[in-house]
């Protein structure tokens, strides 16, 4: 089911992005950062995103996170399909190329909107504590 009043909060949310990112001179990366985010909210742990300035080829380096052992390339497919149809491009899922080694997902894909740059999400590595040491 789908919410009524989607499209009308999801418009100044947007607005309110594109003025963030335009005023922190990031402008280009707002496909980038929406990617990361709709990928986020599906179970992936997002590392880095970029898109090369070659042949409109986006690279995704993921982490499964939540997605189930066994179903990473499937749902890595769908969900970067499922993103491309909401920004208006029908993109069969067997043009996304992915690559599983242990829980890294490594992910490829034409698409011609963004300009090229990457975005990186540094989290907690293994093994770090955090906190005060004694």
């Amino acid at each position: 089911m789908r919410c009524p009043n989607a499209q009308r909060t999801l418009r100044p949310c947007l607005d309110v992005l594109k003025a963030f990112l335009t005023e922190n001179h990031f402008s280009g990366l707002l496909y980038h950062s929406l990617l990361a985010s709709h990928l986020r909210r599906n179970g992936f742990e997002v590392r880095h995103i970029e898109r090369k300035d070659y042949h409109d080829v986006w690279v995704l380096r993921l982490r499964r996170g939540h997605v189930p052992i066994g179903r990473e390339i499937e749902w890595t497919q769908k969900q970067v399909c499922f993103f491309l149809k909401r920004h208006g491009l029908r993109y069969p899922k067997k043009e996304v190329v992915v690559m599983v080694q242990g829980s890294r997902i490594k992910a490829a894909f034409n698409w011609n909107r963004g300009q090229p740059g990457w975005l990186s999400y540094d989290g907690p590595k293994a093994g770090r504590r955090s906190g005060k040491q004694m």
